[in-house]
């Protein structure tokens, strides 16, 4: 009998009964070493692939429907691009899956909510993550936080600060419980250094790190839970969108 909660138990066998690339035969994908993991509504997908030269390597295929993979030629430079998906296991089964089929550098551009007193659509880098989601402990050994430095982070904060945007290193808080930011959770994340929330980043680092490929993230802020006795929505941090994309694009093209 397991002494201590089954989630905790860590497997470090990297085999598992069903492998990411088990349909290899039939799909045979050969994706971009660089990925774009856009956490953006299909709108703002739709515009950023207007711009550029693309095609359609692929789709990742679940029941909720497809996810069309592209590659997109940015000024020469070909990346895979696609829109990522919304909480933590979600998005790391599509990523774990297009690592398995050629991705080895991932920039993932998305939204937090602010826990201290930032502005809205304001840059922000974690380095570090507060594991509060179930997905990446089947990726590492149980613990409070993932470091998220690497030389890889590093490159990717001196692009921004070449692009000559005001970007702030920060702690973020991945939860897998949107509705469940209590009173008490907020109180404890900040105890522990956060200064957002969102709902992926930790797993996402934790499956790049057991892959042994590159991740990073930038984060824009959007809603606020600074005041503990009202939430405030403000515009969600949608007028950061394309500023966004845009963003996340020069520096995977440059990287």
């Amino acid at each position: 009998m397991m002494k201590e909660p089954f989630m905790l138990n860590f497997d470090t066998d990297p085999r598992a009964v069903l492998e990411p690339d088990h349909e290899q035969e039939i799909n045979n994908f050969h994706f971009q070493p660089k990925l774009l993991f856009a956490f953006l509504t299909p709108a703002v997908i739709s515009a950023f692939l207007a711009r550029y030269p693309h095609k359609k390597l692929g789709c990742f295929d679940c029941f909720e429907g497809e996810t069309p993979i592209y590659e997109v030629d940015l000024d020469g430079q070909k990346i895979t691009f696609c829109q990522a998906k919304i909480g933590a296991a979600a998005a790391v089964e599509l990523l774990d899956w297009l690592i398995s089929y050629g991705v080895k550098q991932i920039l993932a551009i998305g939204s937090a909510g602010c826990l201290v007193d930032l502005p809205e659509n304001y840059f922000l880098v974690p380095t570090k993550a507060i594991r509060d989601e179930g997905t990446s402990f089947h990726y590492m050994k149980p613990g409070t936080y993932i470091d998220l430095k690497s030389e890889f982070l590093t490159k990717t904060k001196k692009l921004l600060k070449e692009e000559g945007l005001k970007v702030e290193e920060v702690t973020t808080w991945t939860t897998d419980g949107f509705f469940r930011e209590t009173v008490k959770k907020v109180k404890q994340a900040k105890e522990l250094g956060a200064s957002c929330v969102e709902m992926e980043c930790a797993a996402m680092a934790a499956c790049a790190q057991f892959r042994g490929v590159d991740f990073a993230q930038i984060l824009f802020t959007a809603d606020s839970l600074k005041d503990l006795e009202k939430h405030d929505d403000r515009g969600w941090g949608r007028d950061a969108h394309e500023t966004a994309i845009n963003l996340a694009a020069n520096i995977i093209k440059e990287i």
